[in-house]
């Protein structure tokens, strides 16, 4: 009877934890995302095409912790010219708040 009960807590509450772990990981993209295109819209430019990075993160590859996101974002100035930037959004340690870094390619 004991292991009943346990049996159906976990049927539960195990589809319940894999769905709020998914929406959190696309709460955290969606911010990602917002974050980086406010600060370069804020800085006068366009954003024209945002690329998620999973494997190749450019200059951060060796210095991503697994709770940051990086992106490869091109966009354009207000002279038309368009440039690429390497940004990579979210935190290095969980008390830490989400630091957004970026780095432009020449």
């Amino acid at each position: 009877m004991r292991q009943a009960g346990i049996t159906m807590i976990l049927a539960v509450a195990v589809p319940f934890i894999i769905i709020a772990l998914f929406v959190w990981g696309v709460v955290r993209l969606r911010r990602c995302r917002a974050a980086i295109q406010v600060a370069l819209e804020q800085a006068g430019y366009e954003v024209v095409k945002m690329e998620r990075r999973i494997l190749r993160q450019g200059p951060f590859l060796w210095t991503t912790s697994n709770s940051q996101i990086v992106y490869r974002v091109f966009v354009r100035e207000t002279s038309g010219q368009e440039r690429t930037v390497w940004a990579r959004w979210g935190r290095t340690w969980l008390p830490e708040p989400d630091k957004l870094d970026l780095k432009w390619d020449d």
